[in-house]
């Protein structure tokens, strides 16, 4: 994974403002929203960068434009379990990476306090992307791509893929299109002898 193709700065914001908008609705989250998004602009240095950062202001334009109620109720319905019944989409990775064993993702979680202030489990996808993001401003480059291929790189677009054909709302398919295509830019990235060889279309 080539991360001089990305500011960081850039990087680490996109992947929070995915975690963000795969949380349960609520009024604040504009706000939230906009800020990390200011902070992206700020920090735009090339294609990649402007990529990303124009999607997010999409999404953020599509979040403004549905009604609370409606997006509450389609994350309820979407993702939350009710009793005895699974949610339609399960937000754990563990549901996405069958053939992986989780525990080195579990003990990398528990180090940053993951457990300790969740009552969801420790591989809840937000908590998933968040760490990554935290992990972009202090984690070498190997370590990065370790992560990355390991727990985003293929289990991350079949999610998204799921909540693109099961959600009625433009805003939870927003969300899929931009954090498929946000993965998949960086598979590219790591291909790339450069920035200007990659079609960004």
């Amino acid at each position: 994974m080539k991360y001089s193709q990305f500011n960081r700065s850039v990087l680490a914001n996109a992947f929070n403002f995915y975690a963000r908008t795969l949380t349960y609705p609520y009024d604040e989250l504009t706000h939230e929203l906009q800020h990390i998004f200011r902070e992206m602009e700020k920090n735009i240095e090339n294609a990649f960068d402007n990529t990303i950062t124009a999607r997010i202001l999409d999404i953020i334009n599509h979040y403004q434009g549905e009604e609370m109620k409606a997006l509450q109720a389609e994350y309820t319905r979407l993702f939350t379990p009710r009793k005895e019944i699974p949610p339609v989409i399960s937000l754990q990775l563990q549901d996405w990476t069958p053939m992986h064993d989780l525990s080195e993702l579990e003990e990398l979680l528990f180090d940053v306090g993951v457990s300790q202030y969740s009552g969801e489990h420790p591989d809840f996808v937000t908590h998933v992307l968040e760490y990554f993001a935290s992990a972009l401003d202090y984690e070498e480059e190997p370590s990065i791509s370790n992560f990355y291929e390991k727990f985003l790189q293929e289990p991350i677009p079949k999610l998204c893929a799921t909540i693109y054909q099961k959600t009625t709302l433009t805003f939870y398919k927003e969300i899929a299109k931009g954090l498929h295509d946000l993965i998949h830019l960086m598979a590219e990235a790591q291909e790339a002898p450069d920035i200007d060889s990659i079609d960004l279309e």
